[in-house]
């Protein structure tokens, strides 16, 4: 059974100071910019948010990890289905390159084959590419077939972290299935929470000690809030 250090590392940081671990998702480089005054740990970059984040231009990227806070990009080309053609497969690959160049902490992505289950051949292509980044396999993962399952081969392949709504429309209607899942990948890999987790809610998970990670993207009424973030921090942070 495999035991990863950031596990122990998370757990640590956690005990101290939970804002360390809140990763805030943002889809532009306006709340970008808003975001990263507060004391987070990372920001997923991404850019249309109509389509649910897709990866964002490489302008975009450049900008961001110039500003010293560690950046994870989306790797996900296109809205749809999580399935890739071989071209999509090598786009992909050399998108993360150039990420690795410019300075990204880690990607983010999840990719499935016909039958939504994890395409393993195909993320190890990726893995191979982003080794020394931290990797986080996204919401592609509530669409897999058999999470227990999934989550297995998820940790084989050497992902960091999973992040999901427990196949629900909210991470908070999905509670019991991420709990269930945080649970049995403990020390193993981390399972982050995530889709309308904000300040009224995430007292469900901020002090479930399986659960080391939070992910929001702080909208409320369809707009970035740093109201909100200041919420959120205020409330993992106590």
């Amino acid at each position: 059974m495999k035991t990863k250090f950031f596990s122990k590392y998370i757990i640590q940081n956690t005990r101290n100071k939970l804002n360390q671990n809140l990763e805030v998702c943002t889809f532009n480089l306006k709340d970008f910019n808003r975001a990263i005054k507060y004391n987070i740990s990372r920001i997923e970059l991404c850019a249309s948010k109509d389509v649910g984040g897709i990866s964002p231009e490489k302008e975009d990227i450049i900008y961001a990890t110039s500003k010293g806070i560690p950046i994870y990009p989306i790797v996900r080309p296109r809205p749809g289905n999580f399935s890739y053609s071989n071209k999509e497969i090598q786009n992909m690959i050399n998108y993360i390159s150039f990420c690795k160049e410019y300075g990204c902490k880690g990607i983010v992505f999840g990719i499935l084959n016909s039958e939504n289950g994890i395409d393993i051949s195909n993320c190890k292509k990726l893995i191979k590419e982003s080794e020394g980044m931290s990797k986080t396999f996204h919401m592609a993962f509530d669409l897999a077939k058999d999470s227990f399952i999934s989550m297995e081969k998820i940790i084989d392949l050497g992902f960091d972290r999973i992040l999901t709504s427990g196949k629900e429309t909210s991470a908070i209607k999905g509670k019991d299935l991420i709990k269930e899942l945080a649970i049995k990948g403990h020390n193993r890999i981390s399972v982050m929470p995530g889709l309308k987790l904000r300040s009224d809610n995430i007292d469900t998970f901020n002090r479930d000690e399986n659960i080391y990670e939070y992910h929001s993207s702080c909208y409320v009424n369809n707009s970035f809030s740093e109201s909100e973030l200041r919420r959120i921090i205020k409330k993992v942070s106590n």
